[in-house]
């Protein structure tokens, strides 16, 4: 008898424990289920209904493969004419296309989420001047949030508010002033160097890929107005960046899938390797350039655009500043 009673009570725990797990895949099938199509779905009815229409969306990538296959076409042909400055069909294909097709306001996906794409000047101004307290900034790509870090651009709230208090400073006109010999050292660099290639030439003319020596003249004044003395290892630092930008606009392109960043591939080990080499090295610049800031108090050292200023008594981290100034080492980086 209690053999059979123990029997019978461990059938009725495996019964219930199924039960239980059952509901358990049920109830989070559905919530998968109303994520990648039913509240995409009602999304797109409710803005239909107001007008709003856009391309269909596609289970889970949206309409990302779109947006790639118009990205590739436009970057595969020439621009027409060629010295045509609407850059626009040719840096935003996709929307320069579908703009055409449903108007200035549409409705586009990135995987499962949705963005509402606005030209009307009225409702820009709305957004960002009028109503800005009720927009909020979309959540940015994981890669991206690790090439821009925890700064400015990608703060929220009391966060972002502090650390713009910071930043200000650094954009009055007494301190943009300071920027103007980096970059005038920078070109003058630039023209010597053309001279030189020049004179190196039986014509004295020299063809130059403009692209590629914009790229360098920017960033080497943004390096030099940021890091000073220590030029030559923000250079590396600048160079990290652009391959770990690489990657972000890789992943950018395609659907982000929840912890795939966390496996072990092989473009995820290199970009693990960037991020540590990029925070490792703006440890070393930022301490650097504090000691230089403790050491030109005088005003007989060399100006930067990001000179400290004694007025602002704010305790930062040393994290806080490293990420902080990731969007500025980037910024040179086309």
């Amino acid at each position: 008898m209690e053999v059979s009673s123990a029997a019978w009570w461990w059938w009725w725990t495996c019964r219930a424990a199924g039960a239980c797990l059952l509901l358990v895949v049920v109830h989070v099938a559905a919530r998968v289920a109303d994520a990648l199509w039913w509240r995409p779905r009602r999304l797109e009815a409710h803005f239909a209904r107001q007008g709003v229409l856009g391309p269909k969306y596609r289970f889970l990538v949206g309409c990302v493969r779109e947006m790639v296959a118009l990205m590739a076409e436009a970057a595969s042909k020439p621009m027409s004419p060629p010295d045509s400055h609407n850059a626009l069909p040719r840096v935003l294909a996709f929307y320069h296309y579908w703009r055409k097709i449903y108007g200035p306001t549409f409705l586009i996906w990135f995987g499962p989420t949705p963005r509402l794409t606005v030209a009307d000047p009225e409702l820009v101004r709305e957004i960002l001047l009028t109503r800005a307290d009720a927009f909020d900034r979309y959540e940015a790509h994981p890669v991206v949030r690790q090439l821009e870090g925890d700064g400015l651009v990608s703060l929220h709230g009391d966060k972002w508010a502090l650390h713009r208090r910071v930043l200000t400073p650094a954009f009055y006109p007494d301190n943009l002033n300071r920027l103007a010999p980096h970059v005038a050292r920078s070109v003058a660099a630039l023209a010597e160097r053309w001279r030189a290639m020049a004179n190196g030439t039986a014509g004295g003319e020299v063809e130059v890929d403009v692209a590629e020596w914009y790229q360098a003249v920017a960033e080497e004044a943004i390096t030099r107005a940021t890091f000073g003395r220590s030029y030559d290892s923000g250079r590396v630092v600048f160079r990290m960046q652009g391959r770990l930008m690489a990657f972000a606009s890789e992943a950018f392109r395609k659907v982000l899938v929840p912890g795939y960043r966390f496996f072990p591939t092989k473009k995820n080990r290199l970009s693990w390797g960037l991020d540590r080499e990029i925070r490792r090295g703006l440890s070393a610049l930022i301490g650097h350039r504090s000691d230089e800031a403790d050491g030109d108090e005088d005003g007989d050292g060399e100006q930067t655009m990001f000179h400290p200023d004694k007025k602002i008594k704010i305790k930062r981290s040393f994290k806080q500043t490293s990420q902080s100034s990731r969007p500025f080492c980037r910024r040179g980086i086309p």
